[in-house]
């Protein structure tokens, strides 16, 4: 990416970094299992929708059980599928991104920008296909954050979103990787 679209990205980005920004400040205070108010606030932020109320019960009892600890990616993934018979990559790794800020959103536009590719929901081996490309992810995220590209969206970041601090380096690259739509 060009210094135009970093900055292009982030700007796009401004009114999703500052409701991250609250819903971060309400995970760790609240009961996410029983909260309405921050489940309401994360179902729009993440586009959470169409699911039966036993999702969403499950799906938050989950994140507020695994709160404080360090959820791996794989578990979530097999857990909501244990129990919902949904094949949910995007939402287990918004769950495990929600409870440790340095771990990868799975997003359309993330992966696309990462060159990487989901697996087919027809796919009958799609969970651990779902888990080497979460795993291919980090070792992107990780490879990147090193390099000078990462140096300076991390610069980019810090110049122009408030409170920068308050941001893990791969968040701030999500960021804009979330907003860069390449064709």
């Amino acid at each position: 990416m060009i210094l135009a679209e970093i900055d292009a990205a982030i700007e796009k980005a401004q009114d999703g970094i500052l409701k991250y920004v609250k819903l971060m400040d309400m995970v760790d205070r609240v009961d996410v299992s029983e909260d309405a108010d921050f489940q309401r606030q994360y179902n729009a932020f993440y586009r959470v929708q169409r699911r039966p109320v036993a999702w969403y019960h499950h799906y938050y009892s989950l994140m507020q059980r695994l709160k404080g600890q360090n959820p791996e990616f794989g578990e979530v993934l097999d857990e909501i599928y244990k129990v919902t018979g949904r094949y949910e990559p995007s939402f287990a790794s918004k769950l495990v991104a929600t409870i440790d800020p340095a771990k990868p959103v799975w997003d359309v536009h993330v992966l696309r920008n990462t060159d990487l590719t989901a697996p087919s929901y027809a796919n009958k081996n799609k969970l651990a296909l779902a888990k080497e490309a979460y795993a291919a992810m980090e070792r992107w995220y990780a490879h990147f954050l090193a390099s000078p590209e990462g140096a300076l969206f991390l610069n980019e970041f810090d110049q122009r979103v408030a409170n920068p601090q308050r941001f893990t380096p791969l968040k701030k690259v999500d960021f804009i990787l979330w907003q860069h739509r390449t064709p």
